[in-house]
């Protein structure tokens, strides 16, 4: 009886929740009369739609990127909707690490740029392109000689759509 119960439970649970969500978004709607009568207002209603996260497209970026990388210390990772400018800054990189490597990957066809600063002073050495082809990983090895913040700036050309991941992970670290 309580298998029953418990997937009686779980169905009234699944029906609470898209109740939750129509309503939600019934409630962010706009009603005929708060519609301006002019046609200029429905490319920023499909603007505003688009504008949500798609994050499966970022799901789908950080599972390749978990499945090429693997054995190695990850210091920060992250992910997201391709955007036409993003970036990260690791706040500081261990003392005890003397290299890090930064992997990229992303979806949805676009190019994207990529750039390096290492406490404030650009890695030019570390720079390339990435197409988001959603199969393929870019991988840079960075020196980093004492510590400080180690920061990524990603430039997207092409498609809009898309996700991408990211991770810095430790490469070599001093002995004790």
């Amino acid at each position: 009886m309580t298998g029953a119960r418990g997937t009686d439970g779980r169905a009234v649970r699944r029906v609470g929740v898209a109740l939750s969500v129509t309503a939600l978004l019934g409630a962010g709607a706009c009603s005929p009369s708060e519609q301006p009568e002019s046609s200029s207002t429905s490319p920023s209603v499909t603007g505003s739609a688009s504008a949500a996260p798609d994050t499966s497209a970022a799901e789908a970026a950080k599972s390749v990127l978990e499945k090429g990388i693997v054995n190695m210390e990850s210091l920060s990772d992250g992910d997201g909707g391709l955007q036409k400018q993003f970036g990260n800054t690791l706040a500081s990189v261990p003392e005890d690490v003397l290299s890090v490597s930064f992997a990229f990957t992303c979806t949805g066809g676009a190019e994207v740029a990529l750039t390096f600063r290492l406490a404030g002073k650009e890695v030019a050495s570390a720079a390339g392109t990435h197409v988001c082809d959603g199969s393929t990983i870019f991988q840079r090895s960075i020196d980093t000689p004492g510590s400080g913040p180690l920061g990524f700036s990603a430039v997207a050309t092409g498609a809009e759509s898309g996700g991408y991941a990211y991770a810095y992970y430790s490469e070599k670290k001093q002995l004790p």
